[in-house]
């Protein structure tokens, strides 16, 4: 599929495809984004927010109202570009990231030297243990040209290839200072002691990492955006772009209860207010995450009620390897227990198959930053690796529906009392 921007209408219908790839692209990068038709229904998503509002603070970043800003605003000018659209979110996505370089720690006077691609799973640890010596891993590769895998220009279906990925450059991004790279998440990193369940800081500082990643990655959403609204106000007006722009309106909101909380604690060198749930298993697994997530249905596949008063609450997950052990670490704040303390007392209680096959199902459907140890890839077969490319690339209802069917799955197994946990459908992440 080719883009010429001419002018004109023509003009316009390209842009207002690239725009719609572009949507699609960068739900694939959040887990919230990812259902995000179904938190505007839960939210109750009025018809008039599906468009920009005379007097409200116009999308583009300029703090002045949409009226006065943007609304009679002529679109840029036309570009004459042969690439394909596939190339050219592709290179979208690669400079977004190279352009939103910024330390996200809240102690700005502190920065020292540049700000560096941070790990957000320790490069001389977990990657380390995943590359198995091969310096790759295999997870979604953010830096490849998005999949274009349909002829429908007006509901393409698009995604992420699983590929080979360096362990420099995985689970990477500009977030962090040096100054603040190291000594934010010292507690963890290199020439640190294996996880310690009585280590508050440690619970502490991989609960922080795994919000700070995905709040960068927010942010990063949110600046693009902005960018492209002010370039082109006319595509990224329409009602999904402008729906796709309240999600992240409402999860600017919701992060900035977290946000806050961790500032105040880095602030202050202390690390309380975290409560976490620890499950050690006794072998080393071949895969890691880290995600920030509002999980739908607990082992039992009962539903978590995690929106209240329409705020979404969410867990820190991580899940890694050690030399000899593996962790699950889940985290919310204290004063959203009450909300996750089924779940996190299941995961302590349940056997331990039980608890693998959860994980197993939810982890590729919710996060986008599963990564892969090549022997475990390489022992999936083609129907296993599909069905693993195929969960991580669902978003919107597709993701909604499959949510369900899961949860559907985890009360049927409850209900045979001789169902074998230990049988993992899909690709089996623990295998």
């Amino acid at each position: 599929m080719m883009i010429r921007n001419e002018v004109g209408t023509v003009k316009n219908i390209l842009f207002s495809i690239f725009g719609l790839i572009y949507t699609k692209i960068f739900c694939l990068f959040s887990s919230d984004a990812r259902k995000w038709n179904r938190n505007m229904n839960q939210n109750k998503l009025k018809h008039k927010d599906l468009y920009i509002q005379d007097d409200e603070s116009c999308p583009c970043g300029s703090s002045m109202v949409y009226i006065d800003c943007c609304k009679f605003k002529q679109d840029a000018g036309p570009t004459e570009n042969e690439k394909p659209i596939e190339v050219l979110v592709g290179e979208l996505m690669r400079n977004m990231r190279k352009h939103s370089a910024i330390c996200i720690h809240p102690d700005k006077t502190r920065c020292k030297g540049d700000i560096k691609q941070a790990h957000a799973l320790q490069n001389h640890k977990i990657m380390n243990l995943l590359a198995e010596k091969t310096g790759h891993v295999y997870a979604l590769n953010k830096s490849k040209q998005p999949l274009i895998l349909s002829d429908d220009i007006y509901n393409p279906i698009v995604a992420i290839e699983v590929a080979r990925v360096g362990v420099n450059k995985a689970t990477t991004e500009p977030c962090f200072c040096d100054y603040h790279d190291n000594i934010a998440f010292a507690a963890i990193e290199k020439g640190a002691p294996d996880f310690d369940q009585n280590d508050e800081a440690m619970k502490f500082v991989y609960a922080y990492k795994a919000f700070a990643f995905e709040y960068f990655n927010f942010a990063t959403l949110m600046k693009k955006f902005r960018e492209l609204f002010a370039l082109r106000p006319s595509v990224f007006a329409t009602k999904e772009q402008v729906a796709y722009y309240r999600m992240l309106q409402l999860k600017e909101r919701e992060f900035s209860l977290i946000k806050n909380h961790f500032d105040n604690e880095l602030i202050a060198g202390t690390t309380t207010g975290i409560t976490t749930c620890a499950l050690e298993l006794p072998y080393q697994i071949r895969f890691a995450n880290y995600a920030f997530i509002a999980p739908d249905f607990d082992l039992d596949g009962n539903c978590i009620e995690h929106t209240v008063n329409g705020v979404m609450h969410r867990i820190a997950l991580t899940v890694f390897p050690e030399q000899s052990k593996s962790l699950i670490l889940m985290s919310c704040l204290d004063s959203e227990q009450q909300i996750f303390d089924k779940l996190f007392s299941q995961v302590r209680s349940a056997p331990i198959d039980k608890v693998k096959y959860y994980f197993s199902l939810i982890l590729p459907l919710y996060s986008e930053n599963v990564v892969l140890a090549p022997s475990l890839w390489e022992s999936f077969n083609d129907k296993e690796k599909f069905a693993f490319f195929h969960m991580v690339n669902l978003f919107g209802p597709d993701s909604v529906r499959m949510s369900r069917c899961l949860s559907f799955a985890m009360q049927n197994a409850k209900k045979k009392h001789d169902f074998d946990y230990s049988v993992r459908a899909g690709a089996d992440l623990f295998c």
